[in-house]
């Protein structure tokens, strides 16, 4: 019971901290409009530099589509470049490209030529040979908007909004092995909705989840139901009401009511904002725009470098450790899962050419843990030790109803969290 514990926490932690596109190492370093591009994702085949196609797209803005198993097409801006995988030949908007390199494809990854394909699209390319280093520079616009000048313009926009109602939509497919065997009963493929509302100022967060497992009971050959979990948070306590739960339980918020002021003060500063968000390592390009239900948006979308966001939020981690009721055994083991994962997380916002504000986000995150859990003095020697877990989760979210009064659930007879100590213990296998 307690490992499971430790590990559903430790879970929810990551998804809060989602990271970054995870290609192998390479020795060429590339960056682009200043930000370093981590991990590396460059290699050089016969001196010319090759770029995954994905990474390419993510970091550019760009669309991808594949009118054949061999034919391809990036779009970005109204212009189209096509490519054959094993061909030099391409063509840009009808005319005719030969490539330094073709491209190619090499354990399901597709590599295509970094200066070619990048400078067809406006970057300009340089490179260092010294410090293996390709560097991209563009400055792209949207009616005179840089990105920064984009997401300045949207949290100006948004203040002016105390409340809105988030709706969101999750499908999870989930592997998990212990000790090299799968774990059953843990669901594979899972569907989680959202609804609530986020208050700002005071700042209170309601949340209902509703989970479609994607189980089936081995007893009785039934499809396990759907769960139900309520999650109510304010500036100082968390109350949460789990499946099968009549009562509210409650526990303190690991963070302080500064902490709470920075992230505000934060959010409502578009350049400590943008600050921030360099210094976590969060990558901003602007996507072809679309128009969705009728109405037009500004595409952003956003990656992350792994190193720079672990760096970032280290601290913030210590404090949420710090602020649990577990003991140092558990939050070792916490340290450890957030350490060991490795994860490609990308999002794309989008904000109403109108309002200006975000109606829209879409996610696509994958998550890879492969560790070894330390032993307490305490365990059993028979104690779960290792545990694999690959997940990915794409979703969306949508905003609406700004400025609707927020409506708090009743949480006056909340129970106080407390874990006994019979099951802080551990027991084999769990």
């Amino acid at each position: 019971m307690k490992v499971r514990f430790i590990l559903t926490l430790a879970f929810v932690l990551l998804l809060a901290f989602a990271s970054v596109p995870a290609f192998a190492s390479e020795s060429v370093q590339l960056q682009v409009n200043g930000d370093v591009v981590s991990p590396p994702c460059v290699s050089l085949v016969d001196s010319v530099s090759m770029i995954p196609l994905d990474a390419y797209v993510g970091l550019a803005g760009a669309d991808v589509h594949w009118n054949s198993d061999s034919e391809f097409v990036i779009t970005e801006n109204g212009v189209n470049l096509s490519m054959t995988l094993g061909k030099k030949g391409a063509s840009l908007d009808g005319r005719a490209l030969t490539l330094p390199q073709a491209p190619y494809k090499t354990n399901d990854v597709v590599f295509i030529p970094l200066r070619a394909v990048s400078e067809a699209f406006g970057f300009v390319v340089d490179w260092d040979g010294e410090q293996r280093l390709v560097t991209l520079t563009r400055s792209e616009t949207r009616d005179g908007m840089t990105v920064s000048d984009l997401l300045a313009k949207s949290t100006e926009a948004s203040k002016a909004f105390n409340t809105y109602t988030m709706e969101g939509l999750i499908n999870i497919d989930m592997d998990v092995e212990a000790e090299g065997e799968a774990v059953g009963e843990v669901p594979q493929n899972m569907t989680s909705k959202l609804s609530g509302q986020i208050q700002n100022e005071p700042f209170s967060v309601y949340m209902k989840q509703t989970i479609e497992p994607g189980l089936v009971d081995p007893e009785t050959g039934e499809k396990i139901p759907e769960m139900v979990i309520e999650t109510f948070m304010n500036q100082e306590k968390m109350y949460m009401k789990l499946p099968e739960q009549e009562d509210w339980i409650v526990q303190d918020l690991p963070f302080s009511p500064e902490f709470w002021k920075q992230q505000q003060d934060i959010q409502s500063d578009p350049l400590k904002t943008a600050q921030l968000m360099k210094e976590m390592g969060i990558l901003l390009n602007y996507g072809n725009d679309v128009t969705v239900n009728d109405k037009d948006y500004y595409v952003v979308n956003a990656t992350l470098d792994m190193d720079k966001f672990k760096e970032g939020y280290q601290q913030l981690l210590q404090q949420v450790l710090q602020g649990m009721p577990q003991g140092e055994y558990e939050q070792k083991i916490i340290q450890e899962v957030f350490e060991n994962a490795l994860l490609d997380y990308s999002y794309t916002d989008l904000i109403n050419k109108e309002t200006l504000i975000s109606d829209i986000i879409y996610f696509d995150a994958q998550l890879q843990i492969n560790m070894e859990i330390p032993r307490d003095e305490e365990q059993d020697a028979s104690a779960l030790q290792k545990f694999n877990i690959n997940m990915k989760m794409k979703g969306n979210f949508t905003i609406t109803d700004l400025g609707a009064p927020f409506n708090a659930p009743d949480v006056s007879n909340a129970k106080k969290l407390e874990i006994a100590e019979s099951e802080t213990q551990s027991t084999p296998n769990n």
